[in-house]
């Protein structure tokens, strides 16, 4: 059974500026109001993609009418006092900016508990099932709790790896924390960005894709034509490229020459980042 994570999950946190250790840690600061976040991913000394992150969260915040006195520069160097107070080098942080009902605003910034898939599931592919659910503004990366606690629930009790959202169409758009690719016939299919949150990996895979000279898809995908498709695979922070084995009853091979030139060159992408 998947444990179930706490939201701070290391020592020492970030609140308004200030460093706070984790048993101060006020959940409210989070599920409750509006709180618009992004997930970054530290590997090493550094976060991976980091710009692109605070430019969408940034986004986020104009999208949802939240101004804020912190800024970019700010929240990095928030993120290195709290790097320096926990003294790890790998694992995710999440990145909070919440109004609440009063007209406050906190800034938060804190370590989470992190599922990073095993080399198995990147040789073998991971178990998905789907999951009804439409994202109302998708575009925008604001914090549901009660929509993250069920689906913990459901994937705890199913043991699948994640859940594929359907719309009232049934038709696929993404998953909870990733976005969805399918391969057929040698394209790309990936939903439209008007119906997702648009992941920074899945930004850097599109560009893997042009660069692979591989023609791009934008539709949603049909759960009825899952069985048609020579690939599916996720992409999100703590995904990189992940295949995907089977979806609900259907298996899928979690293995094409696509996907493999896919994972490869999201790899190089990595590289040069931290060169």
């Amino acid at each position: 059974m998947r444990a179930i994570m706490k939201e701070c999950a290391q020592p020492y946190f970030i609140l308004d500026g200030e460093v706070r250790e984790c048993p101060s840690f006020d959940d409210k600061l989070v599920h409750k109001g509006t709180s618009v976040y992004e997930v970054v991913r530290l590997m090493g000394v550094k976060f991976l993609f980091i710009e692109d992150h605070l430019k969408r969260l940034f986004n986020s915040l104009k999208m949802a009418g939240i101004q804020s006195r912190i800024t970019p520069a700010g929240i990095k160097v928030s993120l290195q006092i709290l790097l320096g107070k926990n003294r790890i080098t790998e694992g995710n942080v999440k990145i909070v900016i919440n109004l609440q009902a009063d007209g406050s605003k906190h800034f938060l910034a804190y370590f989470v508990d992190h599922r990073y898939p095993t080399p198995q599931d990147y040789q073998n592919g991971v178990r998905v099932i789907t999951y009804p659910f439409e994202r109302i503004d998708p575009n925008k990366k604001i914090w549901r709790p009660e929509f993250r606690k069920h689906v913990a629930k459901t994937l705890s009790d199913t043991k699948a790896f994640e859940v594929l959202l359907m719309d009232s169409g049934k038709f696929i758009t993404e998953a909870s924390k990733a976005n969805v690719f399918g391969i057929q016939q040698g394209n790309i299919i990936t939903p439209p960005e008007a119906v997702i949150l648009p992941g920074i990996t899945r930004h850097y895979v599109l560009e893997v894709c042009e660069a692979l000279f591989l023609k791009v898809i934008r539709r949603k995908i049909s759960r009825e034509e899952i069985p048609e498709l020579d690939g599916l695979f996720l992409t999100g922070t703590s995904l990189h490229v992940l295949p995907v084995c089977s979806v609900d009853d259907h298996s899928m091979p979690a293995e094409h020459h696509i996907l493999t030139d896919v994972k490869k060159h999201f790899q190089q992408e990595i590289d040069n980042y931290f060169k």
